[in-house]
């Protein structure tokens, strides 16, 4: 049976000078904004070095959970990244840790937290009430040039239920240049979307600010997310969200665009 999913929250953040387009009429509903700072056109030969922040929603209909996420896939226009400069932290340090703790600071290329409910898989409905909410923070660690790392972190005010830091394993993801974009691909493992046996973990929403880097590399300044152009003054983004109603149904992409100006 096809499960349709309850509009768990809203968006939160509108951004100015910022346009977005939420997705509907799909597996899951979502609404996406992505702010760059500063915003800088910048060219191939003079990079601009640039931050940005996600905000992401999930939702949907039917008084249901939000299915469970399979896949986020972030696009920018006339960006690119650069790990190989930059100190890492590898997917295997962080696992066999179950900590990262012990990664380089200057690997940390962006922090931020999660919103979810963990409910039972046989009962998807938002009125169960054996769910529990679950809101850890987020690291995302440069691996290598085209490789980031995320990992999850609970504290004792970023709680996910009797879930602790390093229950859940990290998870990897690429940052790799296709044209004039930067795309930004984060395949979600069963293990994120499935932390415990009969336990869901349904995404509600996700914020996530990426750090302005530069660093100084045999006397040339290095930059980790570079601006090299944008397109009749304004910068275009869009993310696609692949859902699963279930781990092997048919996997669903819905995509959001939107746009920010830039100089």
């Amino acid at each position: 049976m096809r499960r349709l999913v309850v509009i768990a929250t809203a968006l939160a953040v509108l951004v100015a000078a910022a346009s977005a387009f939420a997705a509907t009429g799909g597996l899951n509903t979502y609404t996406a904004t992505v702010k760059f700072s500063p915003n800088k056109a910048g060219t191939s030969k003079a990079p601009s070095a640039i931050g940005f922040t996600e905000n992401y929603v999930a939702g949907g209909t039917n008084g249901n959970r939000t299915a469970p996420l399979t896949d986020i896939k972030t696009t920018v226009y006339g960006a690119v990244s650069n790990g190989k400069s930059f100190p890492t932290c590898s997917f295997g340090k962080i696992s066999g840790a179950k900590s990262d703790a012990g990664c380089p600071k200057g690997a940390l290329i962006a922090t931020g937290s999660i919103t979810a409910i963990l409910g039972p898989v046989l009962d998807p409905s938002a009125s169960d009430p054996n769910q529990i909410p679950c809101d850890p923070l987020l690291h995302v660690w440069n691996a290598g040039q085209g490789k980031v790392v995320y990992f999850f972190d609970e504290t004792s005010t970023h709680t996910c239920g009797p879930i602790q830091t390093g229950d859940v394993s990290p998870f990897a993801g690429t940052a790799k240049t296709v044209g004039k974009n930067l795309v930004l691909n984060t395949p979600i493992p069963n293990g994120v979307s499935f932390p415990i046996t009969g336990v869901e973990g349904s995404l509600t929403s996700l914020t996530l600010h990426y750090l302005k880097l530069t660093k100084a590399v045999k006397g040339k300044a290095a930059i980790y997310q570079a601006s090299t152009a944008c397109k009749s003054g304004k910068r275009p983004y869009s993310v696609a969200f692949t859902a699963e109603s279930a781990p092997g149904a048919t996997p669903v992409t819905q995509t959001v665009t939107g746009t920010q100006k830039c100089s």
